[in-house]
């Protein structure tokens, strides 16, 4: 009795594994466009909405589609175009929501704060940054914040993070310590 038990137990574990092994061939083809975009952006959302957040959503989301994850509070019967609703949103985005009385939707868009976009984690944009926000970054006191924005003005007003490395002032080790902030 005993090996007959054995037995259909060595049945029931070998014929899964065989019928499981052997495919038919065939091998189903991904859609033309099935894969996304993989980059994502964080973005805050406010306003005249259910949900005002921190949003993480697609590198090519516009200002509306993103709106809607946060729930509007009332129906918006129509949306006042500005220049913000055709554009892609960007990350460290602040995305406002105003609903008029007659159901007119207004979207602003600005940028969150340096400092709560180090808080968050969201990469800070150099060529935006105020005096009073380089100031915020770990080794960067209010002389050095005014160095390197003297630098950015007299170099055409943009530069890049590397450019830090030829402010006065600014060491190899203090850059890699503010370097993961951008």
């Amino acid at each position: 009795m005993q090996r007959v038990i054995i037995i259909i137990l060595a049945v029931l574990v070998v014929l899964p594994v065989f019928l499981k092994g052997r495919s038919n061939g065939v091998h189903p083809v991904p859609a033309a466009f099935s894969a996304l975009s993989s980059a994502r952006v964080q973005v805050r959302i406010g306003g005249d909405v259910r949900h005002a957040g921190i949003y993480n959503v697609s590198a090519n989301s516009l200002a509306p589609s993103v709106m809607i994850l946060a729930v509007p509070d009332n129906k918006i019967s129509r949306l006042l175009p500005t220049g913000a609703t055709g554009l892609p949103v960007v990350n460290g985005a602040d995305i406002h929501l105003k609903i008029e009385r007659d159901g007119t939707g207004i979207i602003t868009v600005g940028s969150i704060p340096a400092g709560e976009r180090m808080v968050l984690g969201i990469p800070l944009d150099i060529n935006s940054m105020s005096e009073a926000d380089f100031d915020r970054l770990p080794g960067v006191g209010a002389v050095m914040a005014r160095r390197i924005i003297e630098y950015r003005q007299n170099n055409g007003g943009k530069m890049k993070v590397e450019d830090l490395l030829a402010v006065g002032g600014i060491s190899e080790n203090k850059y890699v310590r503010i370097c993961k902030y951008f």
